[in-house]
Protein backbone atom coordinates (compact mmCIF):
# COMPACT_ATOMS: atom_id res chain seq x y z
CA UNK A 1 0.00 0.00 0.00
CA UNK A 2 2.70 2.45 1.00
CA UNK A 3 4.98 1.60 -1.87
CA UNK A 4 2.24 2.25 -4.41
CA UNK A 5 1.07 5.48 -2.83
CA UNK A 6 4.62 6.84 -2.40
CA UNK A 7 5.94 5.94 -5.84
CA UNK A 8 2.78 6.13 -7.95
CA UNK A 9 3.61 9.44 -9.72
CA UNK A 10 7.15 8.31 -10.56
CA UNK A 11 6.03 4.89 -11.77
CA UNK A 12 3.23 6.42 -13.85
CA UNK A 13 5.69 8.86 -15.42
CA UNK A 14 7.85 5.83 -16.24
CA UNK A 15 4.78 4.23 -17.84
CA UNK A 16 4.47 7.20 -20.19
CA UNK A 17 1.93 9.49 -18.49
CA UNK A 18 2.41 13.27 -18.25
CA UNK A 19 3.57 14.80 -14.97
CA UNK A 20 0.22 16.52 -14.31
CA UNK A 21 -1.73 13.29 -14.73
CA UNK A 22 0.80 11.36 -12.70
CA UNK A 23 0.37 13.76 -9.78
CA UNK A 24 -3.43 13.70 -10.13
CA UNK A 25 -3.35 9.93 -9.79
CA UNK A 26 -2.26 10.33 -6.15
CA UNK A 27 -5.41 12.31 -5.40
CA UNK A 28 -7.60 9.84 -7.26
CA UNK A 29 -6.11 6.77 -5.55
CA UNK A 30 -6.72 8.36 -2.15
CA UNK A 31 -10.31 9.30 -3.07
CA UNK A 32 -10.78 5.65 -3.96
CA UNK A 33 -9.38 4.79 -0.53
CA UNK A 34 -11.98 6.97 1.19
CA UNK A 35 -14.84 5.34 -0.72
CA UNK A 36 -13.26 1.93 -0.17
CA UNK A 37 -13.30 2.30 3.62
CA UNK A 38 -17.02 3.08 3.58
CA UNK A 39 -17.87 0.25 1.20
CA UNK A 40 -15.62 -2.37 2.82
CA UNK A 41 -17.02 -1.64 6.26
CA UNK A 42 -20.57 -2.23 5.10
CA UNK A 43 -19.63 -5.37 3.18
CA UNK A 44 -17.65 -6.69 6.15
CA UNK A 45 -20.60 -6.23 8.46
CA UNK A 46 -22.69 -8.28 6.07
CA UNK A 47 -20.24 -10.94 4.79
CA UNK A 48 -17.40 -10.92 7.31
CA UNK A 49 -14.06 -9.15 7.31
CA UNK A 50 -11.96 -12.19 6.28
CA UNK A 51 -13.96 -12.77 3.11
CA UNK A 52 -14.02 -9.08 2.19
CA UNK A 53 -10.29 -8.71 2.88
CA UNK A 54 -9.55 -11.74 0.69
CA UNK A 55 -11.58 -10.41 -2.23
CA UNK A 56 -10.24 -6.88 -1.76
CA UNK A 57 -6.60 -8.04 -1.77
CA UNK A 58 -7.21 -10.04 -4.95
CA UNK A 59 -8.75 -6.94 -6.57
CA UNK A 60 -5.77 -4.91 -5.34
CA UNK A 61 -3.34 -7.26 -7.07
CA UNK A 62 -5.26 -7.00 -10.34
CA UNK A 63 -5.57 -3.21 -10.08
CA UNK A 64 -1.91 -2.60 -9.30
CA UNK A 65 -0.88 -4.89 -12.14
CA UNK A 66 -3.19 -3.01 -14.54
CA UNK A 67 -1.54 0.27 -13.56
CA UNK A 68 1.57 -0.95 -15.34
CA UNK A 69 -0.30 -1.17 -18.64
CA UNK A 70 -0.54 2.10 -20.56
CA UNK A 71 -4.28 2.61 -21.04
CA UNK A 72 -6.25 5.59 -22.35
CA UNK A 73 -6.14 8.38 -19.76
CA UNK A 74 -9.85 8.24 -18.80
CA UNK A 75 -9.67 4.47 -18.25
CA UNK A 76 -6.46 4.88 -16.27
CA UNK A 77 -8.24 7.26 -13.87
CA UNK A 78 -10.95 4.61 -13.35
CA UNK A 79 -8.33 1.92 -12.71
CA UNK A 80 -6.46 4.20 -10.30
CA UNK A 81 -9.68 4.99 -8.40
CA UNK A 82 -10.65 1.31 -8.15
CA UNK A 83 -7.11 0.38 -7.19
CA UNK A 84 -7.32 2.93 -4.37
CA UNK A 85 -10.71 1.60 -3.32
CA UNK A 86 -9.32 -1.82 -2.51
CA UNK A 87 -5.88 -1.79 -0.83
CA UNK A 88 -6.41 0.77 1.91
CA UNK A 89 -9.70 -0.77 3.02
CA UNK A 90 -8.34 -4.32 2.71
CA UNK A 91 -5.62 -3.32 5.10
CA UNK A 92 -8.22 -2.03 7.57
CA UNK A 93 -10.29 -5.20 7.19
CA UNK A 94 -7.29 -7.24 8.31
CA UNK A 95 -7.55 -5.61 11.73
CA UNK A 96 -11.26 -6.46 11.86
CA UNK A 97 -10.62 -10.03 10.70
CA UNK A 98 -7.88 -10.61 13.25
CA UNK A 99 -9.89 -9.05 16.08
CA UNK A 100 -12.95 -11.11 15.16
CA UNK A 101 -10.95 -14.30 14.71
CA UNK A 102 -9.10 -14.07 18.02
CA UNK A 103 -10.31 -15.07 21.42
CA UNK A 104 -10.71 -12.44 24.11
CA UNK A 105 -7.59 -13.73 25.87
CA UNK A 106 -5.26 -12.92 22.96
CA UNK A 107 -7.09 -10.37 20.80
CA UNK A 108 -4.87 -7.40 21.69
CA UNK A 109 -1.71 -9.43 21.07
CA UNK A 110 -2.99 -10.64 17.70
CA UNK A 111 -3.92 -7.13 16.54
CA UNK A 112 -0.55 -5.85 17.80
CA UNK A 113 1.32 -8.46 15.76
CA UNK A 114 -0.67 -7.63 12.64
CA UNK A 115 0.01 -3.94 13.16
CA UNK A 116 3.73 -4.62 13.60
CA UNK A 117 3.88 -6.66 10.40
CA UNK A 118 2.06 -3.80 8.66
CA UNK A 119 4.72 -1.36 9.84
CA UNK A 120 7.32 -3.57 8.19
CA UNK A 121 5.42 -3.20 4.92
CA UNK A 122 5.21 0.56 5.45
CA UNK A 123 9.02 0.65 5.43
CA UNK A 124 9.74 -2.09 2.90
CA UNK A 125 7.28 -0.93 0.20
CA UNK A 126 8.70 2.58 -0.22
CA UNK A 127 12.25 1.20 0.01
CA UNK A 128 11.52 -1.34 -2.74
CA UNK A 129 9.92 1.35 -4.90
CA UNK A 130 12.98 3.55 -4.42
CA UNK A 131 15.34 0.73 -5.37
CA UNK A 132 13.33 0.03 -8.53
CA UNK A 133 13.25 3.70 -9.51
CA UNK A 134 16.98 4.08 -8.81
CA UNK A 135 17.73 1.13 -11.08
CA UNK A 136 15.46 2.54 -13.83
CA UNK A 137 13.05 -0.38 -13.44
CA UNK A 138 9.89 1.57 -12.54
CA UNK A 139 7.75 -0.74 -14.66
CA UNK A 140 8.62 -3.64 -12.38
CA UNK A 141 7.17 -1.69 -9.46
CA UNK A 142 3.65 -2.51 -10.55
CA UNK A 143 4.48 -6.20 -10.79
CA UNK A 144 6.25 -6.17 -7.42
CA UNK A 145 3.42 -4.32 -5.71
CA UNK A 146 0.88 -6.68 -7.26
CA UNK A 147 2.27 -9.14 -4.71
CA UNK A 148 -0.89 -8.26 -2.79
CA UNK A 149 -1.96 -11.57 -4.24
CA UNK A 150 0.12 -13.12 -1.42
CA UNK A 151 -2.07 -11.34 1.10
CA UNK A 152 -5.07 -12.87 -0.67
CA UNK A 153 -3.65 -16.34 -0.15
CA UNK A 154 -2.68 -15.76 3.49
CA UNK A 155 -6.00 -14.22 4.48
CA UNK A 156 -7.98 -16.91 2.71
CA UNK A 157 -5.97 -19.65 4.44
CA UNK A 158 -6.01 -18.18 7.93
CA UNK A 159 -8.81 -15.64 8.05
CA UNK A 160 -11.69 -18.03 7.63
CA UNK A 161 -11.13 -20.04 10.80
CA UNK A 162 -13.05 -19.56 14.02
CA UNK A 163 -11.56 -17.97 17.16
CA UNK A 164 -9.11 -20.20 18.96
CA UNK A 165 -8.62 -20.33 22.70
CA UNK A 166 -5.15 -20.64 24.14
CA UNK A 167 -4.89 -24.02 25.92
CA UNK A 168 -4.80 -23.74 29.69
CA UNK A 169 -6.09 -20.17 29.82
CA UNK A 170 -9.45 -19.02 30.92
CA UNK A 171 -11.31 -15.99 29.71
CA UNK A 172 -10.43 -12.77 31.51
CA UNK A 173 -12.83 -11.65 34.19
CA UNK A 174 -15.14 -8.73 33.46
CA UNK A 175 -14.06 -5.65 35.37
CA UNK A 176 -16.87 -3.70 36.94
CA UNK A 177 -16.65 0.08 36.99
CA UNK A 178 -19.52 0.59 39.37
CA UNK A 179 -18.95 1.12 43.04
CA UNK A 180 -21.25 -0.31 45.55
Amino acid sequence: MYGVSNWLPTMMRGAGYELGSSLSFVIVINLGGIVGMLVAGRFSDRYGAPLVATIWFAATAVGVYLLGIHLPLALTYVVVFLTGLFPFSAQAMIYAAVAGGSGADNRATAVGWVSGIGRFGAVFGPWLGGRLVASKAEGWGFTAFAAAVLATVFVSLTGLRSPQRTPGRTAPQQVSTTTG
